[in-house]
């Protein structure tokens, strides 16, 4: 049963890594979720991500290196990256799975009529046997190793009371009907949330300009300091989604509120090229 619930959870964040590696690499792999006995393989890169709708709602994502190698090198190669490292590749490849959790979570939360929101997250392996499920993955060149979905009791107990509330009218009138296939029917409404994700809200914000301040300098400021960016004040300013530049534009003032009128849209290639600064790691000297 815990691998029928994590499998119908693991088809939902299927969708929004499929979304998210669209966007940031031009590629649409093909995902399927299986319950299928799960054997964890050495070497897989783990994510463990927390979700606040219950203590200890935690899911695990395990990557076999070739897969994370190859989906990685893909993002890089679409932003123009030349130059590739191994470091590179994992961070770039992390930047997609946080990116796919915080959608993940935000579809979650329009099923159960609250925000739910992605807390604590890390490289870290699953202590204990969790619901666990295989996702298939396929890209233009072929089949990769297969991701080890896995789910906290805690996590599938929230998500379990939430079908059993969804489904008491039909459950009153068919009390003996119940079998694991309507469960994993169930499940499947649940988290059939692709139309709902446009009504999901992202966070917009306006960039005028970036620069790096020596700490000593920054102990220094006082009132009428003046800290110089990187950008002329002709320059238009950068409008702003998920960490990654989307438009540009020039401030206007609308109705005594500041607003961006929009000049440019941002091509995906652009897109990519322009989010590097956040893909890729700041190496210190």
């Amino acid at each position: 049963m815990p691998g029928l619930q994590a499998a119908a959870l693991a088809g939902q964040w299927s969708q929004e890594f499929v979304h998210v590696m669209e966007a940031m690499a031009d590629l649409r792999p093909e995902m399927e979720a299986t319950d299928a006995p799960v054997a964890d393989g050495g070497g897989s890169l783990w994510w463990k991500q927390s979700l606040d709708v219950a203590p200890r709602a935690v899911l695990w994502i395990g990557t076999p290196e070739q897969t994370w190698t190859a989906l990685g090198r893909q993002i890089l190669t679409a932003a123009g990256v030349e130059t590739i490292t191994t470091e590179e590749i994992r961070s770039s490849y992390l930047e997609v799975l946080r990116q796919s959790m915080s959608a993940f979570a935000n579809a979650l939360g329009s099923q159960l009529d609250r925000e739910v929101l992605c807390t604590e997250g890390a490289e870290q392996a699953p202590a204990n046997q969790v619901g666990a499920c295989r996702v298939s993955i396929r890209v233009d060149s072929g089949a990769l190793p297969e991701f080890v979905f896995r789910a906290s009791t805690e996590l599938l107990d929230v998500l379990s009371r939430a079908v059993r509330t969804d489904d008491a009218p039909a459950a009153a009138a068919n009390a003996d009907a119940g079998s694991d296939q309507d469960t994993v029917d169930v499940s499947a409404r649940v988290f059939n949330t692709l139309d709902l994700l446009l009504d999901v809200e992202m966070p917009v914000s306006v960039s005028f300009g970036r620069t790096q301040v020596r700490i000593q300098d920054i102990l220094k400021l006082i009132t009428g300091s003046i800290i110089e960016l990187d950008r002329a004040i002709s320059e238009p300013v950068e409008v702003i989604v998920n960490n990654c530049v989307i438009a540009r534009g020039e401030v206007v003032v609308v109705e005594g509120n500041y607003g961006v009128r929009i000049h440019e849209v941002m091509s995906r290639q652009q897109r990519l090229q322009e989010s590097r600064r956040y893909l890729l790691p700041v190496h210190h000297r």
